[in-house]
């Protein structure tokens, strides 16, 4: 599966049979109809949208759609107002031929549900792929799993929904799957330096780290890599000025993980595992 969703199978199962619609939320939210966007333009509409799709299949109160469009004060005609948005986001997906074989929108007491056909929402591929790299990992088949966590970083677009995250459910869902995505980020640099790929990641741990400056994470992961490339003054470094901004802007010392890597560095242990230590 690649970031276009482009293929119509389960996450994570080979098949070549096209795909037409892919619903996108790590990102800003987007609706594609055979790989071009369809546009939702009314905020409000989007926010509705969302907020259905961050619980597919899942019924949504009317009380919690109140709460993510209007906030702690609603309008005394929100709940009309919340039926027109709901009338309109059915014509919307009527009339892209999206409701009733891609998603339907229903209305389920107490509220609404919006029900997605298997493999075209993204945060649900994303979930899905890195459960199966995690049983891969677990198995020991490392490069499948190293694939896998790949696939799923792939289907991100950027901060997930960005553009929407002022409301509190919406904003939640984004911070889990921001959230998520390192998670993935890390595993992944993990299987990389397992496979002795480290010399391969040395550019792309050093420009993480520029973007993550407080992420002790990244930055272990940077010093292990430059570690066994021959660049142990420059892994101490880095340690060196992430501690530095850590005490700075913080006030901590490094935690567990990045002390970890230091230690490592200066015993010149080129077979340290940081996935390992941290789970052992």
């Amino acid at each position: 599966m690649t970031a276009t969703m482009e293929r119509q199978a389960p996450c994570g199962v080979q098949d070549l049979t096209p795909r037409r619609v892919a619903l996108r939320l790590l990102g800003p939210l987007e609706i594609m109809v055979d790989s071009v966007e369809v546009l939702l333009p009314q905020r409000k509409l989007r926010q509705l949208l969302a907020t259905l799709l961050v619980r597919p299949n899942g019924t949504v109160s009317n009380e919690a759609l109140i709460r993510e469009l209007w906030g702690d004060r609603p309008p005394a005609t929100a709940l009309a107002a919340l039926r027109v948005y709901v009338s309109q986001l059915r014509k919307f997906l009527i009339r892209h031929d999206l409701d009733g074989r891609w998603c339907t929108l229903r209305t389920r007491a107490p509220g609404y549900q919006l029900q997605v056909n298997d493999g075209i929402l993204d945060t649900v591929c994303f979930d899905r792929l890195c459960a199966l790299a995690a049983d891969s990992e677990r198995a020991g088949h490392h490069e499948l799993a190293l694939n896998q966590y790949r696939e799923a970083l792939a289907l991100r677009r950027g901060p997930t929904l960005e553009g929407l995250r002022d409301s509190s459910a919406l904003s939640g869902t984004a911070l889990q799957y921001d959230e998520a995505c390192m998670t993935a980020l890390k595993r992944r640099i993990d299987l990389d330096l397992r496979l002795g790929r480290h010399l391969e990641l040395v550019g792309e741990l050093s420009r993480l780290v520029a973007e993550n400056p407080l992420s002790e994470g990244l930055c272990a992961r940077l010093m292990v890599a430059l570690h066994r490339s021959g660049r142990s003054g420059d892994a101490l470094g880095s340690y060196r000025r992430t501690r530095e901004l850590l005490i700075e802007e913080l006030g901590i010392e490094p935690g567990l993980e990045l002390r970890m890597a230091h230690q490592t560095v200066l015993a010149d242990d080129t077979v340290f595992h940081l996935s390992d230590r941290l789970s052992a």
